[in-house]
Order: C-alpha cells, then sequence, then structure tokens
C-alpha cells in the first residue's frame, strides 16, 4: 500500500511526521532538504579493498616490468626531436634513483646565462603580459591571474639574473635529468593516488583500471615532448627562463592533467 501524500507539499506523510519533528529538514516551501553527498556516509565494502590496493599494486608492477620499453619510447621522441632541432640538443640517460629501474633517457643541453638582448626581451615579454591582463574581459578572470602568476615570476627571475645572474646555481641539464625523474616517479605513483581518491567509489574495476592507463599513458607520451621543449626554450633564450619552466612548466602541467582526468572519471555514473 503507498503512503498517504500531504496534499499541499506533496510529501509523504512519514516524511511530513518527520520534518514536524526536526525543522532542519524542511525547506522554504515546505519540501524535504535531502542531504548533501558530502554529508553522506560513503558505502564501502570489504571487498572494496581489491579495488583500493589489489588494482594499483598490478598496474604499478606491470608499469615497472614495462619499464624498458617506456624508455625506448622516450629515447626515440628525443631523438627524433633533437635532430629537428638541431645538434645542440643531445640525448643521454642518468641512473635512476628509484629501484627496478635502470635509467632515465632525457634532453641534454647547455644552456648560457642571458646576454643583454635576451634580458631586455625577457622583460618586455612580461611587461606585455601584466598589462595584456588589464585588458581582458571579467569572463577571463582566472587566465588573467594565472598570467599574472606568470609574468610576475618571470619579473622576478629577470630582477635576479640582472644582479646576481653569475651566482644562477642551477643548470639546465641536471634540471632537465631531475624533472624526467620526477615525472618517472609520479608515473609509477599515479595508479595508488587514483586508488585512493577514486577506486573508493563504486565505479566497477574495468573503469578503475581505465582510468589509471588513460592518465598514465598520457603522462608518458607527454614526458619527453614537455621536457625537450623546455631544453630547447633553455637552449634558445638562456637561463633566464629556467625559473618559470621549473615552478609553472614542470610538475604542475602534470598534476593538472592528473585533476583534468579525475574530474573527467567523476562524472562517469556510478553502479550504487
Amino acid at each position: 500500500m503507498k503512503p498517504k501524500k500531504n496534499a499541499a507539499t506533496g510529501l509523504p506523510a512519514e516524511a511530513r511526521s518527520h520534518i514536524g519533528v526536526n525543522p532542519r529538514f524542511s525547506g522554504f516551501g515546505g519540501q524535504l532538504i535531502q542531504t548533501h553527498r558530502a554529508l553522506r556516509r560513503l558505502s564501502f565494502p570489504r571487498s572494496r579493498w581489491a579495488d583500493v590496493l589489489l588494482v594499483p599494486t598490478v598496474i604499478f608492477f606491470c608499469t615497472l616490468l614495462a619499464w624498458p620499453l617506456i624508455a625506448e619510447l622516450w629515447a626515440g621522441i628525443i631523438r627524433f626531436w633533437a635532430g629537428g632541432l638541431g645538434g645542440e640538443i643531445l640525448l643521454k640517460s642518468d641512473k635512476a634513483s628509484f629501484p627496478g629501474i635502470q635509467s632515465i633517457p632525457y634532453a641534454y643541453v647547455q644552456a648560457a646565462l642571458p646576454n643583454p638582448l635576451q634580458w631586455w626581451a625577457g622583460m618586455l615579454i612580461a611587461i606585455t603580459i601584466l598589462l595584456g591582463t588589464t585588458l581582458l574581459p571579467v569572463r577571463m578572470l582566472p587566465m588573467s591571474y594565472a598570467l599574472r602568476v606568470l609574468a610576475m615570476i618571470q619579473v622576478a627571475s629577470q630582477f635576479y639574473f640582472y644582479f646576481w645572474a653569475a651566482e644562477f646555481p642551477y643548470q639546465s641539464a641536471s634540471s632537465i635529468s631531475a624533472l624526467s625523474q620526477a615525472s618517472m616517479v609520479l608515473i609509477l605513483l599515479t595508479p595508488w593516488i587514483y586508488g585512493l581518491l577514486y577506486n573508493i567509489f563504486d565505479f566497477g574495476i574495468p573503469r578503475k583500471i581505465l582510468l589509471s592507463l588513460m592518465a598514465m599513458i598520457y603522462l608518458i607520451v607527454l614526458t619527453p615532448f614537455q621536457y625537450t621543449f623546455a631544453a630547447w626554450v633553455m637552449l634558445q633564450y638562456s637561463l633566464l627562463w629556467h625559473p618559470v619552466i621549473y615552478l609553472l612548466g614542470s610538475s604542475l602541467v602534470q598534476f593538472g592533467a592528473l585533476v583534468g582526468f579525475y574530474s573527467w572519471a567523476m562524472s562517469w555514473k556510478r553502479r550504487e
């Protein structure tokens, strides 16, 4: 037998009686207020620990086993672009600090300190970006803020290289090598990150595996392109652009990709 509904609100009598006892559940028009999803208890059966722990473990060890093929892919991409961008970019590899991985290929360049022309060009670009953001419409405010952060970091770099250029402690080759190693670690950590943040929900094992694989493949392909381009920028336009590349053009871009994949995957329909 169906519960009787109140003529005014269309709610079951049980719900109306519950609201009458606790007014917190009653909205402005008398409608029942649903509990926000952020306050609901997550249904987490014990069997889902397999999704959280087993799925990342399998993907992690499969990636370790496939790393020689990944390194060969990186070397091929770097070698191709090194040949196309000039002979000053070389393919080299450093010993990996992660157990189970032998070496990490990267684009080797020896970038110089900025000359006066490069310094003034960098300052002009930074000032142009700062002033140009004031002309953007209000709807593009997030982009304005992002461009201003980029320009302010570059302005700080300009002042540093103007006064203390000879004391700059970083080299392009060691930085590209370190960033490539950091990318390798991030690729291996990706299934664990999603295991703790995504696999706790009931999307089904195939989708959880698919999310990790898509994100990892994206990072595997992105990394050699990203850092070969960064090496070429420093080679052509000097170490003046090292701070922007290191702070904004490296791991931040990769974490942004992981967040984007996660946001997209959270829009998939759950089984529950």
